[in-house]
């Protein structure tokens, strides 16, 4: 019995650390341009990792040290991934090396014999430069959860336009209760505020404030607010949208304290602030809160989204304790 998790990485994209046991992982993986993925393997939870699988540029190669500066171990593989359809993988590993190859075919693609893997503990997913769709099955987790587990409310976006859906969720004041939207804007996904004396919605972006007509409004009641700075989003944040661009990355719903008033907008994690729309401007708070879903991403192991350094290789001798994830 196995838990199935479902993810979708994003080029800039911080990294969930998820606790493994047992020698193996099966997963799938469906990469937007066919390339250019990456697999992380520690041993101690950690911002570097002890073990990098790649697929990239047509090859597949395992990074077990600083020194293997070039896939010395590459294999050829064009056409490995789809962008249309999943590719299923199994992933072994044990004090004979590591192993990577295609389910039904018992032939590694690639492998490095000669390090002791048997103590590995956690892994993590990335695309490197596209949007990458995983799947992977996890040992079943059970918790004992301090709070009760809401069965309905969950948060869903429904579109709208002057008026507010049913469940709307209030996500400040500014002289009345502000709601949570989200809207396209020059290739983004951005969330913002919908003002019901206007019956219009504002998001920020490039330093301005934009009026929306035509939005989706957050609906549902199992959320909280948490305090946030900086880069530090709690892996429950709830994922409005994402960023322009081909760096682009996840968008996340934040609020701030402006002027008296609680205004809700974007957390955007490579800029460290919550960006909020306010008379006409883009507002940027490096104090603020994020929305979290407390339920979310149960299987996770660290407490805040990793920034993780790809391609380095952690010092086995590092103390896993001083990191706080």
């Amino acid at each position: 019995m196995s838990d199935i998790v479902e993810i979708t990485t994003l080029p800039a994209h911080r990294n969930i650390f998820y606790k493994i046991t047992g020698n193996g992982l099966i997963f799938l993986v469906k990469s937007g341009n066919r390339s250019d993925v990456a697999i992380g393997l520690s041993k101690q939870l950690h911002r570097t990792c002890n073990y990098w699988i790649y697929i990239e540029d047509g090859h597949t190669w395992i990074k077990c040290s600083e020194q293997d500066r070039y896939r010395y171990n590459a294999q050829y593989t064009p056409n490995l991934l789809s962008d249309t359809e999943f590719t299923k993988f199994w992933l072994n590993w044990d004090s004979r090396g590591l192993f990577l190859g295609k389910v039904g075919d018992p032939t590694p693609i690639v492998s490095e014999k000669d390090v002791n893997c048997a103590d590995i503990k956690y892994i993590t997913f990335s695309g490197c430069e596209t949007r990458v769709n995983w799947k992977f099955n996890l040992p079943p987790q059970i918790h004992r959860p301090a709070l009760r587990e809401l069965s309905t409310g969950q948060p869903q976006w429904v579109k709208a336009t002057d008026q507010l859906p049913d469940g709307s969720f209030i996500g400040g004041y500014e002289n009345e209760f502000l709601y949570i939207i989200r809207s396209p804007h020059r290739g983004s996904l951005t969330p913002g505020k919908f003002v019901p004396s206007l019956g219009l919605g504002f998001i920020s972006w490039g330093g301005s404030s934009h009026e929306k007509s035509e939005f989706e409004v957050l609906c549902g009641i199992d959320c909280q607010w948490v305090p946030a700075n900086g880069e530090s989003i709690p892996v429950t944040a709830v994922e409005a949208g994402y960023s322009e661009g081909h760096d682009s990355g996840p968008l996340y719903v934040g609020r701030a304290k402006h002027e008296g008033h609680i205004i809700p907008g974007k957390v955007q994690p490579t800029h460290k602030v919550c960006y909020i729309p306010y008379d006409d401007r883009e507002i940027a708070k490096s104090e603020y809160e994020v929305l979290v879903l407390p339920f979310s991403n149960k299987h996770a192991e660290n407490r805040v989204f990793a920034t993780i350094a790809h391609g380095e290789i952690a010092d086995e001798n590092t103390d896993a304790e001083s990191v706080d994830l």
